[in-house]
């Protein structure tokens, strides 16, 4: 998947890895997946449900059945992962349709803010803002996420941009803090040359980076690919170099963010 960006080239979008004959481009989007890392949301957390001390009760589920097996959600994004490996977005959408109906079945109704985690840091952070908030919240499994995931990044291969930040927009509302779901709707915006909306999508993900510690490096990174690029595109190229700065702070090999500071010199050169 090739994105051309106004008077700079092409990005390319790795999760298609086409080469690009770009000025300057960058990786400014995940590649899917294989098997899920994510799976920290395996591991029980309990919560107190009977308190009286005015804390709000929080529910949590898990996403593996009374025998300790993955659930059938859990399977389904795994497949629908191997789709979009294997170039078969589609397919991919078609095998979520099932898991979100039974999410959209199951909770139809339900008053309480809903949230879902991958990690546990993210768990504690929705935890202690519901309860900062006095709020009732109830956490489910990642499953739904994990469907919904799979369904936005499809849409994106499929080039259904509008749809696909729909879905992103909704799954951010549910994992208001997972780095990796910010910088994909970050993506989106960008695709359709929202570039303000895309920054703002971009500093959220990396502000949440560091809860996805499996994943620092690399959300903080891309978000601060994605953080560089629209700021070009809004004419603030030292804020731009500063960005890829960071990430290069971060990641001395990452390979996208010199040929970036070098296009943000040539548009100085021009703009004297």
């Amino acid at each position: 998947m090739i994105f051309g960006m106004l008077a700079r080239g092409t990005v390319l979008a790795v999760a298609v890895a086409v080469a690009a004959p770009a000025i300057a481009g960058q990786d400014v989007r995940q590649r899917p997946p294989g098997q899920s890392r994510d799976r920290a949301d395996d591991r029980v957390i309990k919560g107190d449900a009977g308190r009286d001390d005015g804390t709000p009760s929080v529910a949590i589920r898990n996403d593996r059945d009374r025998a300790g097996r993955p659930s059938t959600s859990d399977a389904k994004y795994d497949a629908g992962m191997a789709m979009i490996r294997a170039k078969n977005p589609g397919k991919a959408v078609e095998l979520m349709r099932p898991v979100l109906a039974d999410f959209e079945r199951q909770y139809a109704g339900e008053k309480r803010d809903m949230f879902c985690a991958v990690t546990p840091e993210q768990s504690s952070r929705y935890l202690a803002d519901a309860a900062k908030a006095n709020r009732p919240a109830l956490a489910i499994d990642a499953g739904w996420c994990r469907a919904q995931y799979v369904t936005g990044y499809a849409l994106i291969d499929l080039q259904r941009l509008p749809e696909a930040q729909t879905a992103f927009e909704r799954l951010v509302r549910f994992a208001p803090q997972n780095a990796r779901y910010l910088n994909e709707l970050g993506y989106i915006f960008m695709k359709q040359k929202k570039w303000r909306e895309s920054l703002e999508t971009y500093r959220r993900a990396e502000a949440a980076a560091d809860l996805s510690p499996d994943r620092v490096t690399e959300e903080r990174c891309l978000a601060l690919k994605g953080v560089g690029y629209n700021l070009i595109e809004l004419g603030d190229f030292n804020a731009a170099e500063a960005a890829y700065r960071k990430c290069l702070n971060i990641d001395p090999d990452d390979e996208d963010s010199p040929r970036e500071l070098e296009y943000i010199q040539e548009q100085r050169k021009l703009t004297v």
